[in-house]
This record gives structure tokens, sequence and C-alpha cells, in this order.
């Protein structure tokens, strides 16, 4: 037998078990290092997105995702069914027109493929704020047997929701005790929704204006009536002011609201009967936002500017002046209650690459990027409350959550010292974490007595009490999510696997791991084929 013939049989016995080998490897690393996990419903969006159609508006290009669960059924029976589209940049609730509605769901996309890092949290503790993969406490066995939501209560501590953010406090102590947990500013960076951005600009806003019906006069900054003639804004990317005089931009809350509405949920909100409009009664106010822009004054040194935000019965307001960037907050009464100052310098041709951001009770300028003074301000929860709903009343707050008012937030804009043009405005929202009452519906009877009053965690008088091993887990897109707020008691299973028959919460035992990567987004569709499998680059990214 020739020397070649024999090495060809020997390498075929070497390359099967060198094939085992790795095969073992990738089995033992599958399951005790890393493991890949579809998102299967929008409960993150758009942090990461379940099932989804990413559409482009054909009026400003702006692009979205939203969630195709309720369109289905309609679109199946009607191929040629119209359905009102919707430009967040333009309006939340008023259609820009109408679509096919096979067209509009041509392009069905599967959730987002991330990794997991598996067994991580027997060697660390779990940190405030990661995105966590866990067996779902009251279905184990289900579909829906793991769950992916983001940590937001830890253990051995007292967590309490008020006004859309997370107070937490030691386990013995007294409501004086809570303090705001504060996200760090690279997670805070990746949860950012946006509300305006001046980059989409209606290409027609003659037929948009006839399609909303309703007048469409431009970008929600408005300009004061007395200086309007010296501004150059309506449907243009560039808003030059031509004068030194002062002047000054109001937001129009009645055309673009500031609340936690998400572009997402769209076509899950309630259609008003016989209009081509959305009913959005479940969207509360936000106050945490930010502004930013990119503004280049003709007089650099003369140049003046502040934001005014008025809310919580405060005003905020944030400014620059000749080298000194100043963050203030006054009470209802214009007295000074807090202020803080430092330098900034502008950057090439006197441009200010401005950030204004109120968040967690933090006021914050940034220019250039970095941050040039911020303020922190401690109220405990039942402050918060009282400062955000109108008449606040704990007895009907407990006994009605959304028939409080929360205080909507009022935004002004000071101009002065010098002509200006301002460049890529963009107004985002914080998460909010919305409260409410249980829906005794949604518990599952097999699991024991439903459970009925406020959602978990969002009670001033009965803050959620975290034993040693429990968490608290939040979805990102908090009027879709069902997360420890809404469980009620947990599955016979998970109990006989935990020892932990405490309802809402997710024990030690049933986390899987920390979400690392989406290491394959949702895929691109081939055209005219049907099958998503080019994958969208782009979009491959961290979790933060």
């Amino acid at each position: 037998m020739s020397e070649t013939s024999t090495k060809r049989e020997t390498d075929i016995p070497e390359t099967i078990q060198s094939l085992l080998v790795a095969f073992a490897i990738a089995l033992a690393f599958r399951g005790f290092v890393i493991e890949g996990f579809v998102i299967p419903t929008g409960s993150m969006a758009p942090t990461l997105m379940g099932e989804h159609v990413r559409f482009q508006t054909p009026d400003t290009g702006y692009e979205y995702a939203f969630d195709p669960t309720n369109l289905r059924r309609g679109v199946s029976e009607n191929p040629q069914n119209t359905l009102p589209i919707f430009d967040p940049m333009i309006s939340e609730d008023r259609a820009i027109g109408l679509m096919p509605g096979n067209r509009l769901l041509g392009n069905i996309r599967m959730g987002d493929r991330v990794l997991v890092l598996k067994y991580l949290y027997e060697f660390f503790e779990p940190d405030r704020w990661d995105v966590v993969v866990f067996k779902n406490p009251v279905d184990p066995i289900g579909p829906s047997q793991n769950y992916i939501k983001r940590l937001v209560g830890r253990g051995g501590e007292q967590v309490l929701l008020a006004d859309g953010d997370v107070f937490t406090a030691p386990p013995d102590g007294g409501p004086s005790d809570f303090r705001i947990a504060r996200r760090p500013r690279y997670i805070q960076e990746a949860v950012w929704q946006p509300v305006y951005d001046s980059n989409y600009v209606p290409l027609d806003a003659g037929a948009v204006e006839t399609r909303i019906k309703r007048r469409f006069d431009g970008p929600p900054f408005k300009p004061s009536q007395a200086t309007a003639s010296n501004w150059e804004i309506a449907d243009t990317r560039a808003w030059s002011f031509a004068a030194e005089t002062p002047t000054r931009l109001d937001w129009a809350e009645d055309q673009l609201p500031i609340d936690d509405f998400n572009a997402y949920n769209v076509y899950r909100y309630p259609p008003l009967r016989g209009e081509r409009r959305l009913s959005l009664r479940d969207v509360d106010s936000v106050s945490d936002l930010r502004v930013m822009a990119a503004i280049v004054p003709n007089e650099v040194d003369q140049f003046k500017t502040s934001l005014n935000l008025t809310t919580r019965g405060h005003r905020f307001v944030f400014s620059l002046d000749g080298g000194t960037a100043k963050v203030e907050m006054l009470d209802s009464d214009g007295r000074s209650v807090q202020e803080s100052a430092g330098a900034y310098t502008p950057g090439p041709g006197g441009l200010l690459d401005i950030e204004f951001a109120h968040i967690d009770q933090t006021m914050v300028i940034a220019v250039g990027g970095e941050d040039v003074v911020s303020l922190d301000y401690e109220w405990d929860p039942m402050t918060r409350l009282e400062n955000s709903f109108d008449a606040f009343d704990l007895k009907r707050y407990r006994a009605n959550p959304k028939g409080a008012e929360i205080r909507r937030p009022r935004m002004t804009w000071n101009f002065e010292g010098s002509p200006f043009t301002v460049r890529r405005v963009r107004v985002d929202r914080d998460l909010y974490y919305k409260g409410g009452r249980l829906d005794t519906r949604q518990q599952a009877a097999a699991n024991g007595e439903r459970i009925d009053g406020m959602l978990f965690a969002t009670d001033p008088l009965e803050p959620a009490k975290l034993g040693p091993d429990q968490f608290l887990m939040l979805g990102d897109n908090s009027g879709a999510s069902r997360d420890s707020r809404y469980w009620g008691r947990p599955h016979p299973l998970a109990v006989g696997a935990t020892g932990d028959d405490t309802p809402f919460i997710v024990h030690r035992d049933l986390l899987v791991g920390k979400a690392w990567c989406v290491y394959f987004p949702a895929p691109n569709r081939i055209e005219g084929t049907g099958y998503s499998v080019v994958p969208d680059i782009g979009r491959m990214r961290f979790i933060r």
C-alpha cells in the first residue's frame, strides 16, 4: 500500500475524533459558559427587539420598529385591507396616511438573538440595571419559560417605584430613608427614548397637514410671537435667528407631548372609532428628559442661552453665559433652592455642542460631550409624588393610581446677545416604570390565590421588601411588559426548585445569566423570497 493511501486512511479516524472532540467542547461551552437566546416579545423594546416590523415613514424618513401582533389577524382575513401608518416625529396619535396591510406587514422579522453569560452569577453578585435571562417564576415549563428583563431591585433592600423612577432603602428603613437609584452614564445613554429629532423634516408639509386633518406648522419648538419674523425654522434642519434681540422657543405640548409613548406599541394603543387616531389615555407625562443641539452663534462672547423646564412644582434652569455653565432649581415662588456652576469652552468656530439633561433627580449640562456641571437633589418617594401630581392625595392615589393627574412638563428655551444657528435639535425622555393596579386575570389560577391591589413595588405604604436571594425585574417597554409588577404567586414547580413562595420576585436559583450582546440582530429579508436570513450587521451591539 502506498504511503499516500495509508496516510488518507489514518486521517479519516483522526478527523472524526477531532470533530467529536470539537462537538463535545461546543456542547460543554454552550451548557456551562455561554448560550444564545431569541428575544420572543417586545417587553424590552427598543433596547431589545422581539418579533417586529421595521418601518420607514414616507414623509420624514424616520425609521422605527413596531409590534405586529395586533395587526396579523385582520391582514390575514383581508390582505388588501388598508391600515393607518404613523410617524412619531410628526404626531403620536394621528395617522399620516394609509397603506395596504400586506405591504405594511411584508417584512416581519424575528426577534434579536442574544448571547447570555451563564453561571456568571455563581461567582459575581448581579448588578442593578443588568439585563438578565431567568426562568419565568409563574410559568417555568411553558413556551415562555425563559424571560429577559432588567434587574432593578437587589436582594436585601426595599424598592419603591414612584413617578416612573426607582427608589431604594435599607431593609429596616422608613419612608424618609428611600433614595433614588441613579443609572451609570453608559447605561443611561443606551436607554434614552426618542421624542423629537429635527433631522426628520417632512418632504411635503402641506400633504401631511391634509392627511392628519390638522394644521402642520413645523417642529414642536415654536418661536415667540414677538420675534417670530426673525426666525427661519418651519421646515428646515437648520434653525436660524437673524437678530441680536432676546428670543425664545416654547415647546408645543399639544403637538408632541412629552410622555411615555413608545413607537414599538403604536398598534397596541386602541384606535378611536371612526377616526384615524389612537386613544392614548394610558400614557404618563415624563419629566426626566434631555435636550441636545449644536448652536453656532455669530458672536460667541455675547451669546447666552438658557433652558427652563417647569415641572414637579419647580423650575429647573440650565444656562450658558460667557464660558460659565449654571444649573439652578427654583421653587414655585421663584426662590432659588439649589444651584451649581462650572466652566465650559466652546468648540471650533464658537460651536456649542450642548446637552441639557434632567434625569433621576439630577441636572446636568454637557458641552462637547463632556459634563461641565451637575446638581443632585434628594427627594424621597412621598416628596416626589406630592410634587409630581396635582393636588396629590395618598388615599385616592392608592385606590386609583391612574386617576391621579401628573403635572405636564413645560419647556421654554431662551437666547440673546447674538444672531445664531441651531442644528441637530433632539429631545429624548427616560424610561418610565408605570404604576397602576393588579389585574387578577393575568395571574395563573393554578399558582394559588390571586392577589389584588396596587402593582407590586408601587404602593408608598407597602414597598417591595426583597430577601437576600430575591430580585425585582422590570421591562424597558414598561407599558407592555409582564414583569415583577404583575406576576402574582409563583408556580408550584418554581417553589419546589427554590423553596421560596414569595410572590412577584425572581429567586436567585432561577437566574440563567447576564445578556451580553446582540450577536445576530433581527435579519433582513431577501426581497421576493420571504426568507429573513441576511444578518443586520449594523445593529450588532453590546447590551447595556
